[in-house]
């Protein structure tokens, strides 16, 4: 069985031969352990899906996330000047790059850490939410054949062998985007009305972002939801803040996509919403972050919402797979596995990104437990 199948068996709530293995990488990770330029994998498709495929085959994994939109294919000649820095490459532009994404790079100069996201070095300034006018919030109505070329390059490389996931971010987080962390969660309780306004426009944008990724072929699609457990939002929030627009963001995947999964992805403490999730009809869920990273024990989202949802997770990104010896991140990883075995679908994964410093030996115990962890029969 191929890792594409193994995971489309399991993200539709079915048992594979063994448990599919795949995690997502930040971006540093991807920099540092194939030594390839962090300019370079952010703005060239090809080196991209290279570094992905790259780490996939050094991992075992079974697919591979495109977590970044592609972006101006026209990037190499707008550079005016790129200088080495200790922090990493710095580039001044001759002209801005295009670039729709969440990822701001700047108007002049941007950063390309060795080990992170690059970072405009001046950022456009955050609009009050007083001066703020949601409709001036780009909904992507037109998605520019360029963002699809990451994800193109992906699919090239991965063929028939592996899955190819996309991502799209949710509407709370362009609400964040336009006024940062601070001013957005106080918008909720200042002007409720005007944050409905951006979240709407918010959908417009997430949504149609995910529907083109589907409709070009992507295998399932990640919808990423990172602030929105109960550290940032009580569950009264979600309830009014998200769950509206993350469920009709999803309805608008499934409608242009039947049968591709929809996951949501959330850090942090959510064992209170597990339901809320199941509730916006969302196929899975990511990262169930356990203690002390979270709240999720995962024997009980197993129980709660296992029968309904494929699960994906839940090994400990830092305490166990950066700061433990193999021996015991094997202890851990298979604890997991055993968990969420008993789920209808189960992906054997970390709870959110492998951070940039992880061993590469560490990783690697991952698949080499999900290839030890056989169901038997394909059902």
């Amino acid at each position: 069985m191929t890792g594409k199948e193994r995971l489309a068996l399991a993200t539709r709530l079915k048992r594979p031969d063994r448990v599919p293995a795949m995690c997502q990488l930040a971006m540093g990770h991807l920099y540092l352990k194939t030594g390839l330029s962090p300019l370079e994998i952010w703005h060239d498709p090809g080196l991209y899906a290279l570094a992905l495929a790259m780490m996939r085959d050094r991992y075992a994994f079974d697919g591979i996330l495109v977590s970044v939109p592609g972006g101006d294919p026209d990037w190499r000649s707008k550079i005016a000047e790129e200088t080495p820095t200790p922090s990493g490459a710095l580039v001044r532009w001759r002209e801005a790059p295009l670039n729709r994404s969440p990822y701001p790079l700047g108007e002049d100069e941007t950063l390309y850490p060795h080990d992170d996201l690059p970072r405009p070095v001046r950022p456009a300034p955050l609009a009050s939410l007083t001066e703020l006018d949601p409709e001036a919030i780009d909904t992507l109505e037109d998605v520019p054949d360029w963002m699809l070329s990451n994800l193109r390059a992906a699919r090239q490389v991965a063929g028939d062998e592996w899955a190819v996931h996309g991502e799209t971010i949710s509407p709370f987080d362009k609400l964040l985007e336009a006024l940062g962390m601070e001013a957005g969660l106080m918008a909720l309780v200042d002007d409720p009305a005007k944050a409905h306004a951006i979240l709407r426009r918010g959908t417009e944008y997430g949504a149609n972002w995910a529907v083109a990724q589907v409709r070009d072929g992507c295998d399932a699609m990640k919808l990423s939801s990172p602030y929105v457990g109960n550290g940032f939002l009580s569950r009264g929030m979600y309830r009014e803040f998200v769950l509206p627009y993350e469920t009709e963001l999803i309805r608008r995947v499934h409608k242009a996509a039947p049968g591709v999964p929809v996951y949501t992805h959330t850090c942090g403490a959510i064992g209170d919403r597990l339901e809320l999730i199941e509730e916006s009809g969302a196929d899975g869920i990511e990262c169930l972050d356990p203690p002390p990273l979270g709240d999720v024990e995962l024997t009980d989202a197993v129980a709660r919402v296992g029968e309904r949802l494929f699960i994906k997770g839940n090994v400990d990104s830092v305490n166990t797979l950066l700061f433990k010896r193999p021996d015991a991140i094997r202890r851990d990883v298979e604890a997991v596995c055993r968990a969420g075995m008993e789920a209808c679908g189960f992906v054997l994964s970390t709870a959110c990104s492998i951070a940039p410093g992880v061993p590469e030996e560490h990783v690697r115990i991952i698949a080499e437990v999900a290839a030890t962890a056989s169901y038997g029969p394909e059902t």
